[in-house]
């Protein structure tokens, strides 16, 4: 109720005072207006802002806009293209990549067909089967080995300890 009534009271000076402004304002022209105890004037705001027209450009002002919009033209195409061409380069080369996997997988099935093929055989020997058999296997543990063999990186240097202090 408090909140109420403080509000009702307020709206009801704020009448009183616009009631005094008004009618003093109407009767003393001449007259300045008295200030009333409470009562704050706020300067009127222009709600409507005033459009600065732009000073109009020189004939070479347009010119250079014109040679500047043209050469950055020119420079987005010549980034287009490059980009363009990066971008085929770089399909090109996958696809080689690609062909040359292909290519290594087929000559790979092609060789185990071929040891099959001889394995197959009804007349060939056990003993000549693993043969066969253990010397592709050796090549492959040879091949890994050798793509294994790296040089094995530095120890990282160790920092030394600092002592930890607490201050209380």
């Amino acid at each position: 109720m408090e909140k109420i009534s403080r509000k009702e009271q307020l709206l009801k000076e704020l009448q009183d005072l616009e009631d005094l402004n008004t009618e003093g304002i109407e009767e003393e022209k001449d007259e300045p207006l008295q200030a009333v105890k409470g009562a704050v004037e706020e300067p009127v705001k222009d709600t409507k802002k005033a459009v600065k027209e732009k000073k109009p450009r020189t004939a070479k002002q347009i010119e250079a806009f014109e040679k500047a919009r043209q050469t950055r033209e020119k420079n987005a195409l010549a980034r287009k293209q490059m980009r363009d061409e990066e971008a085929i380069a770089i399909r090109k080369e996958v696809e080689d990549k690609l062909v040359k996997k292909a290519i290594a997988v087929k000559k790979k099935q092609i060789k185990q067909q071929a040891v099959l093929d001889e394995i197959s055989d009804d007349d060939t020997p056990l003993e000549e089967v693993e043969k066969i058999a253990t010397r592709s296997v050796a090549k492959a543990r040879l091949k890994r080995e050798i793509t294994k063999d790296f040089p094995a990186p530095p120890p990282p240097a160790e920092e030394p300890v600092r002592p930890k202090y607490y201050f209380l």
